[in-house]
């Protein structure tokens, strides 16, 4: 596709302070998915959903698990009924969310009971909806994550649903010993493996400039935060970026499939800058053209 702090609620109480939130130029955004190193068959799935009536942008992106067939087929049925399901129903972006989640939340254990090949299948969702007008969410289940990067500084907006992070939480663990703990991947919710789901929904405040990152813990179990930070950053080309991280990954053991997608909001005063510092620099030109020129 073209284009940490404390708990979740590094999620923001109070959005709206930039409306419209990117105007004519909507956000830049692009992703990938990669299997890895180690795995034969990638479980992971990510989409971009648009709605242009309401102005908004749905990103997902989701890790199976259950079973080379379940993990697989859970993600991209928790994808799919997501894109399908965020733009019917209410004004409330937040409930929408909510109930779109829930559906796929029913709709795959539905799909393991009916067949025992898929038993036990299941999957983690992060998604960023982002509106133009009104207020953007966070909505996830599972330990697949969303950063913030806004002046040069990056936030982890979501929360692992994992026992390890919760482990640290309560004080239990260091975030250096949960590093290497091995039940890193013990994670506490996800979609499908029960009838019911709790679903972590929460404000996010868009501002010019800033770079969202969702991905799967393929990427953050392999490459720490401040390298995640650095190669997000280093490249305007989001698809070099991308690709970056999935490179970092995978050169650290690509134990896990990657996925990762970036979501850079427009800001419009760099534009002006840019075209401000273009016509300085042709307008001399021309002066020292007329200045040379004979009379």
């Amino acid at each position: 596709m073209p284009e940490t702090d404390d708990a979740l609620p590094q999620a923001d109480e109070q959005p709206g302070a930039q409306n419209p939130a990117w105007g004519a130029r909507e956000p830049l955004v692009s992703g990938a998915t990669d299997v890895g190193v180690v795995r034969r068959i990638n479980q992971d799935a990510f989409g971009r959903f648009d709605d242009p009536e309401r102005g908004e942008i749905l990103l997902v992106v989701a890790d199976g698990l259950g079973g080379h067939r379940g993990g697989e087929t859970a993600s991209r049925m928790a994808v799919q009924i997501l894109g399908e399901r965020f733009q019917n129903g209410g004004e409330d972006p937040a409930e929408r969310l909510t109930d779109a989640i829930r559906e796929a939340n029913d709709r795959i254990y539905l799909a393991a009971q009916k067949d025992h090949t898929l038993d036990g299948m299941g999957t983690t969702v992060v998604c960023l909806l982002m509106a133009n007008e009104g207020k953007s969410y966070v909505a996830h289940v599972g330990d697949s994550r969303l950063y913030r990067l806004r002046s040069q500084q990056m936030t982890s907006i979501t929360e692992d649903h994992s026992l390890v992070a919760t482990l640290v939480r309560e004080g239990v663990l260091t975030e250096d010993a949960a590093w290497s703990d091995p039940r890193r991947n013990q994670i506490l919710r996800a979609l499908g493996v029960r009838e019911d789901v709790e679903v972590d929904v929460a404000p996010v405040e868009l501002l010019a400039g800033d770079l969202y990152l969702l991905c799967s813990d393929g990427l953050n179990g392999m490459v720490r935060d401040n390298e995640i930070a650095r190669l997000a950053t280093q490249s305007p080309v989001l698809e070099n970026a991308i690709q970056d991280l999935i490179n970092a990954a995978n050169a650290a053991g690509g134990t896990d499939n990657i996925s990762c997608m970036l979501a850079r909001i427009p800001d419009p005063n760099r534009f002006k800058t840019i075209r401000g510092q273009v016509e300085t620099l042709v307008g001399g030109a021309l002066d020292r053209l007329r200045s040379k020129s004979p009379e």
